[in-house]
Parts: structure tokens; C-alpha cells; sequence
């Protein structure tokens, strides 16, 4: 059975939770290039501005990115808040989606004055870390990167038995789900994960990242093993003499973390920006 179980999203329970030491005001910029749905949140100030990319995962649409504007601009970094799917003029479902949507992102920030674009970051979770990898990898313009609850390799769509990425017309290699739907969740991600021929080829080439890595995953993950899988991209990028710092945060939650780790978890997200952009 190819068909992708769609996953419930977790960032945005995180981003209800208040901040230390917001201390700028920011405005809200819709974006209008090509076909992004986007906003843009930028922190008033004089200097010209780090910026982060920000988007969901499963949930689609543009309320995570939005809620990530929130979260980080207060602190004086910008936040392209961005929707990659289920919003009017982009794919309504997360299948298929063209790496290049990304790549128009950061072409668009280059455009804009108030933003230093040798300083852009990108953060994501879930289904969305997968996005968040591969624009990495791919465009050495992304100097940093944050992932919650991550996977180390792509994956089909969620309503096509074809990979959700795609780049230049082609299918970027992703797993599918094994068992049926009668199987638990993680159990059908587990046995996916044992095959280790499919997994070498939907590995992220996370050497190629060109900036600082911080990973939060959750040690009892329901939903896929997170937790495991960044301990994997851990072990890859020692072996690999990564040259940039990598940061494994976990918790012992569930998938969705929960509001005694979200305060914490929103903290390491706002400073790992601020030091490494």
C-alpha cells in the first residue's frame, strides 16, 4: 500500500507559548513573487536583518509559518513565513511539491532591501523537515537550520504513490510506507526504515548543509522515530567530519512534544538563530 497517512502537525502547539525578552516591534509584509504564499515579518530596526525561512508540515497551509513570524521576529530576526501547499494557487495536497518553490524563496529575500542575504536560516518539522533538508543540501545560500521531530529521508505524498518532492521535473527519491494501514504508524515507518538499499538512495546529503544544525526530536515519537533517525544523522555527520556544529536536542514526549517542554524547546529555536545568523 503506497498511500502516505497524513501526520498531525507539532510546531504550532509550541508557538503558543510566550518568550523571554521580546523587545521588537515588527511589520507584516505579504508577499507578492511568483507564486509564494507567503508573509513577511520584519523586525523594525536601522540594521539590515537575518532572515528565516519558516514553514509546517502535514497541516499545510500558512498558519505555522505565520505563528514562526511571531515567535522569532519580536527578537529582531526577519521570518519569511511560508505555505507550501492547501492554499490558494500552490498544490492544495502535500504531493509532488517542486523543490524550486523554495529556491524562490530565498531568490526573494535576496530581493529585498531591509534583509542581509548572506544570513538566511530555514526552520521546519515534521513532514516539513524534509523540505527543510533538501533546500539545505541543495542551496549553500542556507546558513542555517533548525528541525523538529526529523526525518533523514524523503518520502511519498500523502495522497500519491509518488515522491513529495520534486526538482527539475523529476522525482526527488523518497520510501513509502510498508504494511497496511492496520499496522500502527511507526511500526509501518519502522519497516520502511529496515531496507536499507531504499534508505541509502532517499538519504539527505546532510554534509552538503553549509551552516550550523539543530535537531529536537522526541524520544517517544508515535508517529515515525525521530529520535533515532537524528541520533542516525548524528553518527553520518561525525563520519563525515562535518565542519559546522550540529545540536541534538530530545525530549521524552510524544510527537507533539508538550507544554512543559515547549517554553524550553521555543527558547533553543529563537537562540540558535540569533547565534548562528
Amino acid at each position: 500500500m503506497h498511500k502516505f497517512v497524513p501526520m498531525v502537525a507539532l510546531i504550532v502547539s509550541l508557538l503558543s507559548f510566550p518568550s523571554k525578552s521580546e523587545n521588537y516591534h515588527y511589520d507584516i509584509k505579504k508577499v507578492e513573487y511568483k507564486n509564494l504564499v507567503a508573509n513577511l515579518y520584519l523586525p523594525k530596526t536601522e540594521n539590515k536583518l537575518p532572515v528565516v525561512i519558516a514553514f509546517g508540515g502535514s497541516e499545510g497551509g500558512i498558519a505555522t509559518g505565520d505563528s514562526n513570524g511571531e515567535m522569532i521576529a519580536p527578537h529582531g530576526v526577519a521570518v519569511l513565513g511560508l505555505a507550501f501547499f492547501k492554499e490558494k494557487g500552490i498544490s492544495q495536497t502535500l504531493d509532488q511539491i517542486p523543490m524550486e518553490y523554495f529556491i524562490d524563496a530565498i531568490e526573494y529575500l535576496e530581493s529585498q532591501p531591509l534583509i542581509d542575504s548572506s544570513r538566511i536560516g530555514v526552520v521546519a518539522g515534521s513532514r516539513g523537515s524534509e523540505a527543510a533538508f533538501l533546500l539545505a543540501t541543495m542551496d549553500s545560500r542556507i546558513k542555517s537550520v533548525v528541525v523538529t521531530t526529523p526525518s533523514k529521508v524523503a518520502w511519498y505524498g500523502l495522497t500519491v504513490p509518488k515522491s513529495a518532492w520534486t526538482f527539475k521535473g523529476q522525482d526527488i527519491p523518497a520510501l513509502s510506507l510498508e504494511l497496511d494501514s492496520n499496522a500502527k504508524l511507526i511500526e509501518r515507518f519502522n519497516v520502511a526504515l529496515e531496507n536499507q538499499e531504499n534508505v541509502n538512495k532517499a538519504l539527505f546529503k546532510f554534509e552538503n548543509i553549509n551552516g550550523p544544525l539543530l535537531m529536537i526530536s522526541a524520544e517517544n515519537d508515535q508517529i515515525w522515530p525521530s529520535y533515532q533517525m537524528s541520533k542516525d544523522i548524528e553518527v553520518y555527520l561525525k563520519d563525515k567530519k562535518f565542519k559546522y556544529p550540529v545540536t541534538h536536542n530530545s525530549y521524552k514526549t510524544g510527537h507533539g512534544f508538550s507544554k512543559e517542554t515547549a517554553p524550553e524547546i521555543k527558547d533553543s529555536i529563537i537562540n540558535h538563530f540569533l547565534t548562528t545568523l
